[in-house]
């Protein structure tokens, strides 16, 4: 039975301590080492185990990079002996015996105390997955607000990678309790690998310890993410647990938010809300989002349950990290508008936003609306009848790309049905039609045994990002979805290039599980990222909050350089800017730094979080409240 728990114990670094007997071993050894340090002598100034700074706008020293990583087989490097004088100090007695007091010793002895009671844990920490990993299934979860449901919507399963990443910031926490930079006991756990630039490959971004609970998304499906230059933003989206939290709150059943994603950074911001914008929409799953202008607009959407209230409405959404004022728009349209429905796709071209496909709920079309930007004027430009002649049937959950000529239409489907990515339809801006394009397969995919001949296989519920190769040629990449029958997942990434209408296997990455009802977006430099969604296992279905990032190009060099600062150094945005731009950064890399910020760190190095940042209204606010005091 878990006693302590990790949630319920904030003071103590260690997270793995959750049994009384290893709570009271690991107290049992802190006061052994204590009872064992040196005394001060008269002449001897006492030990100070804090490293006060003062200096906040410089870059601390535990976050430059350590120098090499240590090998099994490396001998450390041997310590130099003390001074005669000194070596009473040095040194302590253990029975008859006289030993050197290392405090590596020390760390050693906590991280052995951690090893010890995990593998006792993993028992029961799979038996709690069990019992709570059925978020993605509609059933009443009960009227309790347990810390561990809000656990699992801001955490995922444990990984490799996870693992190594907490044991870092352990090691960095002991070190700076006992005073000692990073690099100095077992600093070699704390290196980052060297940078090397890798496209075509899938990277899990790292950012969550870098924020406190409530300061980054909680995990969701159905929401849109759209990205600039500098930022990634995430609108709406759906969890069944934050649902139930938000309805004995009188909330929104959906994420009523819209958050950034700094990529230099790497740290997230609430930017809008229901409590700092009155105008948030309520239908906020299976919308469309695009960004013009450096504004965001969304169209369409259902709210919850799905299907029952759906909307036609355009709404833009200004953030204080886009340079303007914060706030949200509903456009005031008048002509022939839409049908509301959810699942549309949309495309900006010239000065008109055009809209094609979505359902009601029950019906599904593929009919195309377009609105112009300037007199805020809808107008029906097109309506599909596949009965009567040769249009695309009707479909929700699809995506378009957009070549200057034609809007593509990418698979997408029914409640029981998905369309093939073999023969695509495509708008005709010009001639008002629809043409018909059959693309190339990729024969280096092709395999009979599998049923695989070369294209990607029909789905909806995938996510789709388009850029401008070198070449000038636009390639849309497509990653992940399911198939109508709703026992087929994918989490493959494919690539098709527009002009040669051929299909490319992206053998050098994939999800790394099945993942449906995710989103997708891309910089201006020729980055791929892609965020939440359900992720599917044999066991279970449960939503993500996991970000990746891909290269789908190799950018300029200046680009490259940019990601490589960023990657050693995530903490830019307490620099000076100008005092960045003397160091030789280019202007336009400084203005995609989030607003200057002053390091907030408390007596033992750790960073404090800053009371004006806004937290999730639906995240735990027993937890929430307790990061801030």
């Amino acid at each position: 039975m878990n006693i302590l728990k990790p949630s319920k114990l904030k003071c103590i670094v260690l997270n793995q301590l959750r049994h009384t007997w290893t709570f009271l071993l690991f107290v049992v050894d802190l006061l052994q080492c204590i009872i064992r340090a040196p005394q001060p002598t008269n002449n001897q100034e006492p030990l100070n185990i804090f490293n006060n700074n003062n200096n906040n706008d410089l870059i601390m020293d535990q976050d430059l990079p350590e120098e090499g990583l240590g090998q099994p087989g490396d001998q450390p490097p041997q310590p130099q002996q003390p001074q005669p004088q000194q070596e009473q100090q040095n040194m302590q007695v253990e029975g008859q015996e006289i030993v050197p007091f290392d405090p590596r010793d020390f760390v050693a002895r906590i991280h052995a105390i951690a090893g010890a009671a995990e593998p006792m844990d993993a028992a029961s920490d799979i038996d709690e997955e069990e019992e709570e990993d059925d978020e993605d299934v509609d059933v009443d979860y009960g009227d309790t607000d347990s810390d561990s449901e809000f656990e699992e919507m801001y955490s995922d399963e444990s990984t490799s990678s996870d693992e190594l990443e907490e044991q870092k910031q352990i090691s960095k926490q002991l070190d700076v309790f006992l005073g000692q930079h990073p690099s100095e006991s077992q600093g070699q756990l704390l290196v980052k690998p060297q940078y090397a630039f890798q496209p075509l490959r899938l990277v899990k971004c790292q950012f969550r310890n870098k924020h406190f609970p409530g300061g980054f998304p909680l995990a969701r499906s159905g929401h849109r993410i759209i990205a600039s230059s500098s930022h990634l933003y995430s609108l709406g989206g759906y969890n069944p647990r934050s649902a139930l939290v938000a309805s004995r709150r009188g909330r929104c059943l959906l994420f009523q938010e819209l958050w950034s994603f700094n990529f230099a950074t790497s740290t997230w911001k609430l930017e809008l809300n229901a409590d700092n914008a009155s105008n948030m929409p309520v239908e906020l799953a299976s919308n469309a989002l695009t960004i013009h202008n450096n504004v965001l607009i969304s169209h369409g959407g259902t709210g919850y349950p799905f299907g029952e209230s759906c909307s036609n409405d355009c709404y833009v959404y200004r953030t204080n990290s886009g340079g303007s004022k914060a706030g949200v728009e509903r456009l005031k349209v008048t002509g022939d508008l839409p049908t509301a429905q959810y699942g549309p796709g949309i495309v900006i071209h010239k000065h008109y936003l055009y809209t094609i496909g979505g359902t009601t709920g029950f019906d599904y079309t593929c009919d195309v609306y377009r609105l112009d930007l300037r007199t805020r004027i809808w107008e029906n430009v097109y309506i599909s009848r596949p009965e009567m002649r040769d249009d695309p049937d009707g479909r929700y959950r699809h995506e378009v790309v957009y070549d200057g000529k034609h809007i593509y239409v990418l698979g997408g489907g029914t409640s029981h049905s998905v369309y093939d990515l073999q023969r695509i339809p495509a708008y005709n801006l010009e001639a008002n039609c629809w043409d018909y394009f059959d693309t190339q397969p990729d024969r280096s995919a092709f395999d009979m045994d599998d049923g695989n001949r070369g294209y990607p296989r029909p789905r909806k519920c995938f996510s789709c990002v388009q850029h401008e190769s070198s070449n000038g040629d636009i390639e849309a990449f497509i990653t992940g979805g399911l198939q109508g029958d709703f026992s087929t997942y994918f989490s493959d990434i494919w690539k098709l290039n527009l002009r040669t209408k051929q299909w490319f296997r992206i053998i050098t990455a994939s999800l790394p599980r099945p993942l449906y009802f995710h989103s997708a977006a891309h910089s201006d430099n020729g980055c791929m990222y892609v965020f939440g969604g359900i992720e599917y296992n044999d066991k279970e279905m449960r939503r993500r909050n996991d970000l990746y990032k891909m290269w789908m190009t190799v950018p300029k060099l200046s680009e490259m350089c940019w990601d490589a600062i960023t990657y050693y150094n995530d903490n830019l945005d307490t620099y000076d800017r100008k005092a960045l731009v003397g160091y030789g950064i280019p202007k336009r890399f400084v203005d995609r730094l989030p607003p200057h910020r002053r390091r907030r760190l408390n007596r033992s190095g750790t960073v404090i979080q800053d009371p004006s940042m806004m937290i999730s209204l639906y995240s735990n606010p027993k937890r929430a409240r307790s990061t801030t005091q």
